[in-house]
């Protein structure tokens, strides 16, 4: 990790990103060939490894959301309010996304009983979606203002909070 990142809550953040944007990468090259793949036993091995996927969504993805819900959105809401506006449309993003993560895991696990593998399909498209135009508009947007409306000691309590985020 570089010293800012390390220092820099929005970078540590930003660099977070990164690992989503990997695991989502993992997440469309899995569902595709859950798709088109003709053999039942292979099928069911790459719907086993969506296995790995869903349990970085329960821990990394959870921990990502909630060092933003915890420590940087209470103190950019200072500025830029919470009720309404970017960070209200973040944290419904995220309730939609912990939804949909929900929603996948069951039907990962109602597998081998239903055999559907379309509706896995669909619901791991729309995470991978939602998830991915969440992200751009975190950094277009809310990074973009926490960048230029906070100060170096409020960046420094947030880095601290966040650290503490388990």
């Amino acid at each position: 990790m570089d010293m800012d990142a390390s220092l820099d809550p929005i970078a540590a953040l930003r660099s977070e990103h990164e690992a989503v944007r990997a695991v989502l990468s993992n997440l469309e090259g899995y569902l595709n060939k859950i798709n088109f793949v003709s053999s039942g036993g292979l099928r069911n091995n790459l719907i086993n490894q969506l296995n790995e996927i869903t349990s970085f969504m329960d821990k990394d993805l959870e921990t990502h959301f909630k060092k933003e819900e915890e420590a940087l959105f209470p103190v950019l809401g200072n500025y830029i309010g919470i009720e309404t506006g970017p960070i209200h449309v973040m944290l419904i993003e995220h309730k939609h996304s912990r939804e949909l993560s929900a929603e996948f895991k069951a039907k990962i696990n109602n597998y081998p009983a239903a055999g559907d593998f379309k509706s896995i399909i669909e619901i791991g498209g729309s995470f991978g979606r939602l998830l991915s135009e969440h992200i751009e508009k975190e950094e277009s947007i809310l990074f973009n203002m926490a960048d230029t409306q906070l100060s170096k000691e409020e960046k420094q309590g947030i880095m601290e909070k966040m650290r503490s985020v388990k």
